[in-house]
This record gives structure tokens, C-alpha cells and sequence, in this order.
């Protein structure tokens, strides 16, 4: 149960069910704490709206820098006895679910200020760092079919729509129950959020496996400069993956959305669309349950017309709904619509802006799953972990850039910091630069992705073709014998000449045990 490393296993609906439950981290524990954090501490613990943003800030870009370390250690953590016994994915799975108490500990009132919120912060972000970094990896681990991973993919965020759902009631419930001002009630919450993301993360290490050391080419790696050099050299040689890129150009700018999206949401509730928290959340239940569903539309769109058409119909469609949602915010602060009337519109425009959204999170994860196959067509070596890592690395920089700058641009436009509940009446400039944020960060950022997504050519054909490739010449199927067609396909994706590939290249880190294709 503990040690599933070489034997070979069928996906059955409980891999899919135990790996699935990973998807409740990123929608679970991320979405109130990220949601939430910054709101607690400017308003129930005293800190400033800047300190407030440093922390979230700061944390976020340690991760960054975290994000590609544990990539690179876990691609390369068969070299070592724990290892070969745990796995080199599983393990850091395992060690991220003592780390979740740090969730209820941010949402504590303490006299010991920014240092305290700040090192809690930290440490629920490595543990977080830990189990997402390894997570992503292991839908490629365990196996190579198209179909197998598109459904353990749409699974995870399948249970990441659930958790949505379950939250939205949770921080209902907690808000109603024990007050909208009530610093316990954030405690309560997060000590219920730590408890599931304990259970996904145990469910996720008992119900998965990952490739042999005999499968994965072992690279050895002399001393520790040499590792340092290795790390920086393997993850920005990973941009030298035309797919990696193009893939990155679409889903960043979609993530840019959210993550304003994320940063301004608890702010815009309150003080622009002025309803109370414990409404909004209630009100977003039947719109987590469209996300529920409707994961299986996109999963099935996908599947038939490709990825181009779902994409644009879900990024435009999210723009649309930003751009509802600011109307309906502008029209609350300057009295042109009632608070009752906002309160009505609310919960159906956010249940359309979730089958959007369910879309925009699951779509490019399909393709991205490929993209190592690319890269072991480009290097012939399997680097999962630092794709997962680089990737991580772009969304982290991204998001701690949000975080910061949205922290200032509150403390900017005369927002007023309070403790312990109190209310105070906000300037207009408060909701105003909220609105004009969601403007820019959110409806041109979804735009912008839908016009990014034309160049991508990743699907299910050129997959199988660049895998079939790839196992053709790794069984000493000679370069010179490729088919015309399968040649074009691979100089496509990779962005290289056919000659290039198959480790006839400096890209990533050059291994003496790696020897180039003939």
C-alpha cells in the first residue's frame, strides 16, 4: 500500500477517486486562505493593508523559489535510499499533511504581529509547495494513455468543484453562525479546511504510483555546485519548449485573471458590491454546483471538437461575467442599483461565471500533460517535476505580483485598516480602484488568452504521434527512417529541427549518461 513503485496497475475508478482528491487543495485550502487571508488581517488583527500584502506577497514568491527546488529534487530523489522506498513524488505528499496546521494558525488574533502571521504563512505555503509540485507529475507517472489522464485530470478538478461547493457552505455557515466580525469565525473555518486537505492528501499517497528507477534515466550529479548549476540550467532550459510556451502564454494569462479575481474578491463583496459575506457565500452554492457538473461538458467538449473551440467560449465567456459583475458594483456605490437588486443578480451571474470557470481551470491542463512527452522527444529524458516546477514558478511570480501590487494599490486609494471587527465607512476611491482592477486584470487578461490560444497545436493526434515517435527510435528505430508527416509533427511541437531532437541538442543540462539518438 505504501511502497507502489514498479508494478504495473489498471486506473480504476479508485485511482481516479483517492488522485482526484488532490484537486481539493487548490480549490479547497487555497480558496479560502488566499480568499480570506489578507481581509482577516487588515480588518481583524490590525495590520495594514501593505503588511497584509507583503505577507501574502512574500510567501507566494518564496514558493517560487521553492517551487523549482522541489521539482528538481523529487526528478531526482531515486538517487536516494528514501527515495526507492517512498517514491519520488509520493513522499513529499506525505510530508505535506502535518504542515496543514498552519492553516488555522493564520487565522488566529495574536499580539505577536507580522512576524507571527508571516512565518504561518510560510509555512502552510512550503507544505502547500510540497503537494502540488508532486501532484501534477504523478497523472504522467502512472500512465501514458491520452484518455486515462484527460479523466484523471478532469477528476481532480471535478473534487476541486466539490470542495468549492463545500467551502462556499462552510464560510456561510461560519460567518452566520458565529458572526460576520467575529475573529473565531475565520478559525473555525480553517481548522474544518485543514482537516479535509489532510483527508485529500491521504487519499491522493494511498491510491497512486509513479514510474520505476529503471524507467526514469538516472543522472548523476557530482557535487552540490554542480547541482545548483543543474537546477537553474534544467528549469529555464524548459522554455525552450516551443509547446511549454505557447501553453504557458494561454493558461497564464487566464491564471492573471483569476488570481486578481482571488485577491480582489472578498474586498469587492464588501465594499463595492456592499452584501454580507455570509449571503455571498450562501448565494454561490448553486454556482458551485453548476461546477460541479458542468466539468463533464467541458471534459466531453474537449473530446469531440478539440481544445481551441471550448477555450475560446470559456475565456470570453469569463470576460463577459467580470464584465457584469463590475457593472453591477459600479451601479451599488453610486446608488444607480439598489443593494436588494445586487443581491437578486448576484448568485445567478456567479453560477454562469463558474461553468466558465470550470472550464478555464480544467482545459489547459489536458495538453499540458503532454508536454513532457515533447520534452523527452527534445532531451530523451523524463523531467515531469520540472515542468510541473517551471510552470509553478511563472503562476507563483504571477500571482505574488498581483497580491503586492493590489496590497498597495488599497493602501493607495485611502482604504482604513481596523481590528477586532470594528466598521468604519470606506472612501468611494476603495470600491472604485477595486472595480478598475477587475476591469483590467480580469476582462483583458481573458481576452488576451483567447488570442494567445491560436498557435497552440497540441491534441490527442500530435500526442500519439510524437509518443509513438519517441518509443520508435528509444527501441533502435534509426532518425534517418522518420516519416515525413511524424517529422513535421515533432519540428511543431518541440520547435526544432527533426535533427535536433532526441538529445542532439545543449538544451537542458548535459548528462553524460544521456546519449544522443542515432
Amino acid at each position: 500500500m505504501f511502497s507502489k513503485i514498479g508494478k504495473k496497475r489498471k486506473i480504476t475508478l479508485w485511482t481516479r477517486i483517492g488522485f482526484g482528491m488532490g484537486g481539493m487543495l487548490s480549490s479547497g485550502a487555497l480558496t479560502f486562505t488566499h480568499t480570506y487571508m489578507v481581509l482577516f488581517i487588515s480588518t481583524e488583527a490590525g495590520l495594514s493593508a501593505g503588511e497584509a500584502a507583503i505577507i501574502a506577497s512574500a510567501a507566494i514568491y518564496l514558493d517560487a523559489i521553492l517551487a523549482p527546488l522541489m521539482g528538481f529534487i523529487s526528478d531526482n530523489f531515486y538517487n536516494t535510499r528514501v527515495g526507492r522506498r517512498f517514491g519520488r513524488r509520493r513522499f513529499w505528499i506525505l510530508l505535506a499533511i502535518p504542515m496543514m496546521v498552519a492553516e488555522p494558525l493564520i487565522f488566529l488574533v495574536t499580539p505577536f504581529g507580522f512576524g507571527y502571521y508571516l512565518l504561518c504563512y510560510i509555512v502552510y505555503n512550503i507544505g502547500y509547495s510540497f503537494a502540488s509540485t508532486s501532484l501534477g507529475p504523478l497523472t504522467i507517472e502512472m500512465t501514458d494513455n491520452f484518455e486515462e489522464r484527460s479523466y484523471l485530470t478532469g477528476t481532480k478538478h471535478l473534487f476541486g468543484n466539490v470542495t468549492g461547493f463545500l467551502m462556499a457552505f462552510l464560510v456561510a455557515f461560519g460567518f452566520g453562525i458565529f458572526g460576520e466580525n467575529n475573529p473565531h469565525s475565520y478559525f473555525i473555518i480553517a481548522c474544518i479546511n485543514a482537516s479535509i486537505m489532510v483527508i485529500a492528501l491521504l487519499g491522493v499517497y494511498l491510491s497512486t504510483w509513479e514510474r520505476t528507477p529503471e524507467e526514469v534515466a538516472q543522472e548523476k550529479i557530482a557535487n552540490v555546485g554542480e547541482a545548483i548549476k543543474k537546477l537553474f540550467i534544467d528549469i529555464f532550459s524548459t522554455f525552450r519548449n516551443r509547446s511549454f510556451r505557447r501553453i504557458l502564454y494561454v493558461q497564464m494569462s487566464a491564471k492573471f485573471a483569476a488570481n486578481v479575481w482571488s485577491a480582489c474578491y472578498s474586498y469587492f463583496i464588501v465594499f463595492t458590491l456592499g452584501i454580507p459575506k455570509s449571503f455571498a457565500s450562501a448565494s454561490e452554492t448553486p454556482g458551485k454546483v453548476v461546477a460541479i457538473v458542468c466539468i463533464a461538458v467541458w471534459i466531453a467538449w474537449l473530446a469531440k471538437k478539440g481544445f481551441h473551440q471550448p477555450w475560446y467560449a470559456a475565456v470570453l465567456g469569463a470576460a463577459t461575467c467580470m464584465a457584469v459583475f463590475i457593472g453591477l458594483g459600479v451601479g451599488q456605490f453610486t446608488d444607480m442599483i439598489p443593494v436588494a437588486a445586487v443581491m437578486v443578480a448576484y448568485p445567478i451571474v456567479f453560477a454562469v461565471w463558474k461553468f466558465f470557470y470550470a472550464g478555464f481551470q480544467y482545459l489547459p491542463d489536458v495538453p499540458l500533460n503532454y508536454v513532457p512527452d515533447i520534452d523527452e522527444l527534445i532531451t530523451l529524458r523524463r523531467r515531469e517535476g520540472i515542468y510541473s516546477s517551471a510552470q509553478r514558478l511563472v503562476n507563483q511570480l504571477v500571482q505574488g505580483l498581483i497580491t503586492t501590487v493590489f496590497g498597495f494599490l488599497l493602501l493607495a486609494s485611502g482604504f482604513i485598516s481596523t481590528k477586532d471587527g470594528q466598521t468604519v465607512q470606506q472612501p468611494i476611491s476603495v470600491p472604485i480602484t477595486v472595480s478598475l482592477t477587475l476591469l483590467v486584470g480580469c476582462c483583458c487578461m481573458f481576452i488576451l488568452s483567447a488570442f494567445f490560444a491560436r498557435n497552440l497545436k497540441i491534441d490527442k493526434d500530435t500526442c500519439d504521434i510524437v509518443t509513438g515517435e519517441v518509443e520508435r527510435v528509444k527501441a533502435g528505430g534509426l532518425m534517418k527512417d522518420v516519416d515525413p508527416k511524424v517529422k513535421a509533427v515533432c519540428e511543431e511541437l518541440s520547435g526544432l529541427p527533426y535533427e535536433q531532437c532526441f538529445a542532439h541538442n545543449t538544451i537542458g543540462y548535459q548528462e553524460e549518461e544521456i546519449k544522443p539518438a542515432a
